[in-house]
């Protein structure tokens, strides 16, 4: 139900023109914290995971005061070089040229929009069922951001619209600006845009890692539902000419590796970020009497699995 919740007023915010940014996400989920009540364990949780993220949007617009220059002729040639002299991005776009297509864009334009709702849902969806997995994945998720900032810092890149609008490339059009307006909060607004952020992809990379931590809390349905939004988010991001398709790959890369390294380096490490293990198969034996076994499950350990 709170997740239902939180998509149906994201979709409510998308339709009438308002960027569903972590700030207004955080007072959109208080509503489920008074419900859960657990408000103030709301609070000491999730405030400062969105204090860090936002701060760390604020240092993105340091990147383009730098004065290095930007990458925009080196992806395009390398992805021309891989796909045999073309680019998916104007491929996709002549395809869907057709007032068809107009229906694919808004819809693409949607998914490209919820950049924060997914992964900010998979966390509530965590902090609901499994407390520790909600640190290891928002750990995770804000390290990955880090190492993606130096990288945004150091190697600035342009994305296919970007290398369009510079003649480096033709046959793109920047489609989001032709679909749906979109209002920023004013936090948002007075932070300096970064335009040449392209690689790695971080519009691939966090719905990725939501999957590998969805993937160890809830069922394999759920898991399954979670990649196919990732593949969404794939193709909408490089239809749009928001992205190449070595963006994507290496914004799946860094998902990954980031999601080894928590569980393979940092998190040993910490008590707070080991992985509880699961409950024995005889568990529900071990149940006090008088409470449900589903219920002595989630009251025992954090890493048990949510089973469908």
């Amino acid at each position: 139900m709170a997740i239902l919740y939180l998509a149906a007023v994201s979709g409510f915010m998308i339709w009438r023109g308002i960027s569903v940014s972590p700030d207004y996400l955080l007072l959109l989920m208080l509503p489920i914290a008074l419900v859960t009540g657990r408000f103030l364990r709301f609070l000491r949780d999730w405030v400062p995971f969105i204090l860090i993220f936002l701060a760390w949007e604020a240092m993105r617009g340091v990147a383009p005061k730098t004065g290095i220059p930007p990458h925009v002729g080196d992806l395009a040639g390398l992805e021309k070089a891989l796909f045999g002299g073309h680019l998916p991005t104007v491929v996709l776009q002549a395809w869907l040229a057709n007032p068809p297509g107009r229906l694919v864009a808004y819809a693409a334009t949607v998914v490209y929009f919820c950049h924060f709702v997914f992964p900010l849902g998979v966390a509530l969806a965590l902090w609901l069922v499994d407390r520790r997995q909600f640190i290891r994945f928002t750990t995770a998720l804000m390290g990955m951001a880090f190492i993606a900032f130096v990288i945004f810092l150091l190697a600035p890149t342009a994305p296919p619209w970007y290398a369009d609008s510079h003649g480096v490339i033709t046959g793109v059009t920047k489609i989001i600006s032709t679909t749906l307006p979109s209002a920023i909060s004013p936090y948002y607004a007075v932070l300096n845009p970064n335009p040449v952020a392209a690689f790695p992809s971080l519009h691939s990379a966090f719905p990725f890692l939501g999957y590998l931590a969805i993937r160890e809390t809830f069922s394999r349905r759920v898991s399954w539902l979670a990649l196919g939004w990732c593949v969404a988010v794939w193709f909408s991001v490089v239809y749009l000419g928001e992205h190449y398709v070595v963006d994507v790959v290496a914004g799946v890369g860094l998902a990954a590796g980031s999601w080894w390294v928590l569980n393979h380096i940092v998190a040993p490490r910490y008590s707070a970020l080991r992985r509880a293990p699961e409950l024995p198969a005889f568990a529900e034996l071990l149940t006090p009497a008088g409470i449900a076994a589903d219920e002595a499950a989630n009251a025992s350990s954090d890493g048990a699995k949510v089973a469908p």
